[in-house]
């Protein structure tokens, strides 16, 4: 009986989630097909039940065929499954009684963030015309926009972090924001002070580990006249009293030294403090967040950060996703750079190859958005005619350097060829931006990976083993 319900909600199940499902038996046939794979690929259910995938889709384009072949799982991978169609795509095998049964996969439509690229930039560009034009005449002042709305990208990680640092704004809780270098915590930080009842007084930013230990005190809590050799007389203030109405942002505050963790502590506790060499406590009223990338709940264990700071500091936490999580928000997130540094640089509108996307969107991205940012910034400076392409990618990615052959390598197989203009350029440019990861390649060029290798052959490219065609998928 329990059997029996089980599979009779497994189809409906699979009809609610926003996800298109494939599961395939060990024979490649089609055993779930659920109603966004229906809308996806306008491919009815009754039509596809049953039958061989591979009579609906070409066999390198199956990620489940991958799955059957290699028994490997693939996570969130950027995909072209069909001319037209771009999805992330997760599959991995199904196994019972420790044998392959078959494998699935669900993919999340993400097409109309890539094919609506360059028309995003190309009406970005006529808005920023318009308010060139605009700029000489006076006009009214705009309501006041969402602090909020500079945090872009869709993926529910990031929707939440921007929700509940919504709730915290609203409030005067010490808020720990932790994420990777790069993800974005100031552009958190100031959003947070712009949506509170402080958004009219000051936002101080203090960086915990671009300060010198020695002089870290004196900057935080400024120093009392005659403190130290070389101090001005009449003294000076800190960042805190800087900060007096408003906020104060301190950045990388794992790297505080022992002493000023005990000062902190003392200040978020009583909301006073002394000024170095001062001996006269200071009241202020200051709304404080904290930003790291390093793991506080480690150092503690280390013994290198004070637990009872940081459970003043961890009152509230907010956690930023690194952009691989994310990896559909990339496409968003290049239209604003590109419009941003358009922009700046008085150029026109930047045509992007979808190859180009599908490049960044495979990226680590170890810099997150900071370099997602600064890698569109060098597309428009290199973009002389409008268009990037795949052969700016090794220095759009700064992954322009080719090793030499170490010795004893192989020699490439055969002399270069005569070849159409920019297929040796594209080739290599995808190898660089894959990492020299054939199969990456493969699928970043839209081929096949035996179509890559015979190309690369053709070149004189190929080096190492040369694979035979049955190895490809």
């Amino acid at each position: 009986m329990g059997r029996d319900l089980l599979s009779a909600s497994v189809r409906p199940l699979l009809d609610l989630i926003d996800l298109a499902v494939t599961i395939v038996d060990a024979e490649g046939r089609v055993v779930a097909w659920n109603a966004r794979a229906e809308r996806l690929y306008g491919i009815a259910a009754r039509d596809i039940l049953g039958r061989e995938i591979t009579g609906f889709f070409t066999p390198a384009s199956l990620m489940v065929r991958r799955v059957l072949e290699t028994g490997q799982r693939v996570e969130w991978t950027y995909h072209q499954p069909r001319p037209g169609i771009f999805v992330l795509v997760s599959a991995a095998p199904v196994l019972q009684d420790g044998k392959m049964a078959g494998a699935m996969a669900v993919e999340r439509d993400v097409t109309d963030l890539v094919e609506l690229s360059g028309e995003l930039t190309r009406a970005r560009g006529q808005v920023a015309a318009l308010e060139q034009r605009l700029s000489a005449q006076p006009v009214p002042a705009p309501p006041a926009a969402d602090p909020f709305h500079a945090i872009k990208g869709r993926h529910p990680a990031i929707r939440k972090a921007v929700h509940l640092a919504s709730l915290v704004a609203t409030t005067d809780a010490t808020t720990l924001i932790r994420g990777e270098s790069g993800v974005g915590k100031e552009l958190f930080a100031r959003a947070i002070h712009q949506a509170s009842r402080r958004r009219d007084g000051p936002f101080v930013v203090l960086n915990c580990g671009a300060i010198p230990v020695t002089l870290l005190e004196s900057e935080l809590f400024g120093y009392a006249p005659g403190a130290f050799t070389g101090a001005s007389p009449k003294g000076q203030g800190g960042k805190l009293e800087l900060a007096h109405g408003g906020t104060l942002f301190l950045d990388e505050v794992g790297e505080l030294p022992p002493e000023a963790q005990v000062k902190l502590l003392r200040f978020l506790e009583d909301r006073k403090f002394y000024r170095v060499g001062g001996s006269v406590p200071i009241s202020v009223d200051v709304r404080v967040v904290v930003a790291t990338n390093r793991d506080l709940e480690d150092l503690v264990r280390q013994g290198r950060y004070r637990d009872d700071l940081y459970w003043r500091l961890n009152v509230f936490t907010l956690d930023i996703p690194p952009l691989r999580e994310r990896k559909e928000d990339i496409a968003e997130l290049v239209q604003r750079f590109l419009h941003e540094f358009c922009v700046r640089y008085d150029r026109q509108p930047v045509e992007v190859h979808p190859a180009v996307i599908q490049a960044l969107m495979e990226h680590p991205w170890p810099g997150n958005v900071r370099e997602l940012r600064n890698a569109v910034e060098r597309m428009v400076i290199l973009a002389t005619d409008g268009a990037v392409g795949p052969e700016l990618l090794p220095a759009i990615l700064g992954s322009g350097r080719r090793e030499e052959p170490a010795a004893g390598a192989p020699a490439p197989a055969g002399p270069a060829v005569s070849a159409p203009p920019g297929e040796r350029e594209e080739i290599l440019a995808a190898l660089a931006a894959t990492r020299h990861n054939r199969s990456a390649a493969a699928r970043l060029l839209g081929i096949s990976r035996g179509t890559l290798y015979n190309r690369m052959r053709r070149l004189g490219l190929m080096t190492g083993p040369d694979p035979t065609p049955a190895q490809s998928p």
